[in-house]
């Protein structure tokens, strides 16, 4: 009896064993990471742990190349379109069916060790169908997007310092100076240098870089010295607000040629602003920024000044997870043209964010309030809907578009209300690989613009599909 019971005794410990070693390599594999909206902020290593693979594309995410080495691919096909009913409201030429805007990335990282890595994406912009030809990021056949190394010489527990040398993306904070500009066909990006790291709690980022502008060849998007940005910005974690976060920030910007309602010329810009914001609070959010800038266009100076609220309250426990918000921003204007002083603040490199992927109105001499009500029952769907009004700052300025350019002048109006827009948004996110957008706005044009015709309504339509991997 003894010797027909052993055999099972011995099974049982071997499968209970097997099962303890599958419950331990299940433990070791971290949560799958997303795909980032700036992809070298991806880390695929873990999947150095074969047991931890569960996608088709695991095979391409790490590539082990053996003495320490790995290799991670990625990349992404976006194919957009897009409709304006009365663009420019009304001074633009007329799609009556819309136009095709289509994009792909592909990058590579090369982890050489654990102090030193590589990193290289390429990207092809196109637009088909558009009547009055490709907007200024549009179009660009093929090239660099980034490609820079990435070196950390200081590494403990907690706190690390690296160092990223050449071509790259640069996302900052809330995107309110600076982002990658996921909302345009062509992303942005920047030659230089940036230190990033994070020591004792306190979270650092230092840069100095030029602006790769978006050329419509192959491989000639060419950085020049005339164009820059640089600064800097401290951050901590803090209890003073619930989940409270708050950083310190100055940067410089320089342009060869900047158009304002109050001259076109030269412009240094810097700015001085502080941003804090919550996380990690499944209730209440909040993201308020404020800041000055100085600096000079031509031979006159510049005075300007911004603030920004957002605010936002998730209903606990209801399935539809609604999300209740309030943004209000103010970005000065000029209040005196000829007087060699511009007061128009400017956005830098913003997101498309302020009036939605529309980007009829940017921040420039603008005020906005914008309620919005979000639902998002679960990670595949997402509805938001909401209504933005626009004023002038100022009336003795014009209005700007995301790029702070002046799009309409003041004339002799002094009409504040440029317009109200209503917009609803629909992402579907079927697998992780797979976005899906659709965007319907109305915006009714206001006395500002009717003042300053042309001044119609304007119905804008887009949808894309993105494939990520």
């Amino acid at each position: 009896m003894t010797r027909l019971l052993l055999p099972r005794h011995v099974t049982a410990l071997f499968c209970l064993t097997w099962s303890a070693l599958g419950l331990a390599d299940e433990a070791a594999c971290p949560e799958r990471p997303g795909y980032a909206n700036v992809r070298y902020d991806e880390d695929w290593r873990f999947l150095s742990n074969r047991r931890c693979a569960s996608d088709p594309w695991d095979g391409a995410k790490y590539i082990d190349l053996g003495h320490g080495r790995a290799l991670s691919l990625g990349g992404e096909l976006r194919l957009r379109w897009e409709r304006f009913d009365n663009p420019g409201f009304g001074r633009d030429r007329q799609d009556r069916d819309g136009y095709g805007l289509a994009r792909g990335l592909f990058h590579g990282q090369l982890y050489w060790n654990d102090r030193l890595s590589f990193f290289g994406q390429l990207e092809s912009s196109e637009v088909s169908g558009r009547r009055a030809g490709p907007r200024a990021n549009d179009r660009n056949a093929l090239d660099v997007n980034q490609l820079f190394v990435q070196w950390t010489p200081y590494r403990s527990a907690d706190d690390q310092i690296a160092l990223r040398f050449g071509r790259q993306e640069v996302e900052l904070g809330a995107s309110q100076f600076t982002s990658a500009r996921e909302g345009l066909n062509d992303r942005l990006s920047f030659d230089g240098v940036r230190l990033t790291g994070e020591v004792e709690g306190w979270r650092l980022h230092a840069m100095a870089a030029r602006v790769v502008p978006t050329r419509r060849g192959a491989f000639d998007d060419n950085s020049s010295p005339d164009e820059t940005l640089s600064g800097f910005f401290v951050a901590r974690s803090h209890d003073l607000l619930p989940g409270g976060n708050g950083v310190v920030f100055a940067n410089r910007r320089t342009r060869p040629v900047s158009f304002y309602a109050d001259g076109t010329a030269r412009e240094e810009r810097i700015s001085i602003a502080t941003r804090w914001w919550s996380s990690g609070t499944d209730t209440w959010d909040y993201n308020w920024e404020t800041g000055v800038q100085r600096g000079s266009l031509g031979a006159g100076s510049i005075r300007a000044w911004f603030v920004s609220l957002d605010n936002g309250y998730t209903l606990p426990d209801h399935e539809l997870r609604p999300r209740l918000g309030l943004r209000f921003n103010i970005g000065s204007g000029d209040s005196r043209r000829g007087d060699d002083v511009v007061g128009t603040f400017s956005p830098l490199f913003a997101a498309t964010a302020y009036s939605g992927l529309s980007g009829l109105v940017g921040p420039s001499n603008s005020m906005a309030l914008a309620p919005s009500l979000r639902l998002q029952p679960n990670e595949r769907h997402a509805v938001t809907a909401g209504v933005i009004g626009f004023w002038r700052q100022s009336t003795n300025d014009g209005t700007y578009n995301i790029f702070s350019e002046v799009q309409r002048m003041p004339g002799s109006s002094e009409a504040r209300h440029v317009g109200t827009q209503s917009t609803l948004m629909y992402v579907y996110t079927p697998t992780p690989h797979v976005t899906m957008v659709f965007v319907a706005a109305y915006f009714q044009a206001g006395r500002f613009l009717h003042e300053t015709p042309p001044g119609e309504n304007v119905v804008y339509l887009t949808g894309w599909w993105a494939y990520r991997f």
